[in-house]
């Protein structure tokens, strides 16, 4: 296939994966056999399981993109709205669901891509797989039977170690996602140092991350704009900071 020539995929060894800090600002701490790191067009992943799924993964990216770029040729508004679209239908489940995301927090579909993406490869995996991790930025999917530990980077002076995250394993599969004002190439309306959401998977988290950071235009902002999406539903957790001040809402263990 023509696409497959700007496909690029690597075999790693998760010990020696070097995390480029302004990229992927959640990582996983999860040493498993298999490990890639897969670049395409806009997306690079990382993806690593408990069992070899090489050969699922170019053909699940190439299709995500494939069906994507037929909305946005069909429907430019696809991309480039920040708000939900209006009266559209779409034959794809994933389209589908970045467009209940939208709706459900306000902003537009696209706000769910890098999270969507994760999604969309997962489905294929089978269930009975004990770890599966899938990384596209600060949006991540992950499947595990026991208790995930994860590192959330940012740039800011009161956390310059970062932040160490336990999700009880009775909460996975979930989706993690951040957005921030400060670093990284996702676009946010807010100011916040990092906005997290977890969630019941990372279209949801994706989308809601976007429309929790968009809320943060100052540092005593933080509460209010918990208070305005902790009863969202499929919301399990939610973390921002601005400067020295932090916010925690629900099952976030910080360890």
């Amino acid at each position: 296939m023509e696409e497959n020539k700007n496909l690029f995929i690597e075999k790693i060894f998760t010990d020696k994966l070097y995390i480029d800090k302004d990229i992927y600002r959640i990582n996983v701490a999860k040493k498993v056999e298999f490990a890639w790191k897969v670049s395409y067009k806009y997306s690079d992943l990382f993806i690593s399981c408990s069992k070899d799924i090489s050969y699922v993964i170019p053909d699940k990216i190439i299709d995500f993109y494939n069906i994507l770029e037929k909305e946005i040729k069909e429907n430019p508004d696809f991309e480039k709205t920040l708000a939900p679209l209006k009266n559209c239908s779409f034959s794809s489940w994933i389209l589908l669901e970045m467009d209940k995301a939208s709706r459900a927090f306000n902003v537009g579909p696209m706000a769910a891509v890098a999270g969507s993406l994760c999604e969309f490869i997962s489905r294929d995996i089978k269930s009975n797989t004990r770890y599966l991790v899938i990384e596209n930025g600060g949006d991540v999917y992950i499947r595990s039977n026991e208790d995930a530990i994860i590192s959330v980077f940012l740039k800011n002076n009161y956390f310059k170690n970062g932040l160490r995250i336990k999700i009880k394993k009775k909460l996975l599969p979930c989706g993690i996602a951040s957005s921030s004002g400060t670093f990284g190439h996702s676009l946010s309306l807010g100011i916040s140092d990092i906005a997290l959401v977890i969630a019941k998977n990372a279209i949801i988290a994706d989308a809601a991350a976007t429309a929790f950071a968009n809320t943060i235009k100052n540092k005593t902002d933080l509460e209010e704009a918990v208070n305005l999406m902790k009863d969202k539903e499929d919301i399990f957790g939610l973390l921002a900071i601005k400067d020295e001040n932090i916010a925690i809402y629900g099952k976030i263990e910080l360890i």
